[in-house]
């Protein structure tokens, strides 16, 4: 039992790593943080009012088309504690044409499944199938990544942040 926790902490961890590794960061870089320790987001206008404030850098990141925004976030927050900033404040957030896929890929459905027996059943799926996937109307969506820029902060303790 020990050893598979060790093994599946291990797996999350390389996942952790390999999702921090597409952010790219330029500034300065701090004592990095424990892997629990918080790091907040913030608005412009709560950092005006916030003495003591320190922009360490500037951090870029695109995301693949099936992260979402709460992985997009967590991801954020590794790279962040890793340069040893308490703080994000998101600069500038861009949707990015990312190539094109079936509306069945979208929609996670599976392709139409062909049966070599016709009985009624099996014609009645066919021509649901036929209908639905022969359909011109919309027959690939773009797919977009998100790109997103961040400045990494330095935040003394003591702050009011914009909760997840």
């Amino acid at each position: 039992m020990k050893k598979s926790f060790l093994h599946l902490t291990a797996a999350a961890a390389c996942f952790v790593l390999a999702a921090c590794a597409g952010v790219e960061y330029e500034g300065e870089s701090l004592p990095a943080l424990s892997s629990d320790a918080p790091v907040k987001f913030y608005l412009a206008s709560e950092l005006d009012k916030t003495p003591g404030v320190k922009v360490l850098g500037i951090a870029e990141y695109t995301a693949r088309p099936s992260l979402t925004t709460k992985d997009i976030r967590s991801i954020l927050q590794s790279a962040a504690r890793k340069e040893g900033a308490n703080g994000i404040r998101i600069v500038y957030m861009e949707k990015v044409p990312d190539g094109e896929a079936r509306r069945d890929q979208i929609n996670n459905t599976g392709a139409p499944k062909w049966n070599v027996s016709d009985n009624s059943d099996t014609s009645l799926e066919y021509m649901k199938n036929t209908i639905n996937y022969s359909d011109v109307r919309d027959k690939e969506k773009t797919i977009y990544k998100t790109f997103v820029k961040a400045e990494f902060l330095s935040v003394p303790d003591g702050d009011r942040s914009v909760e997840p």
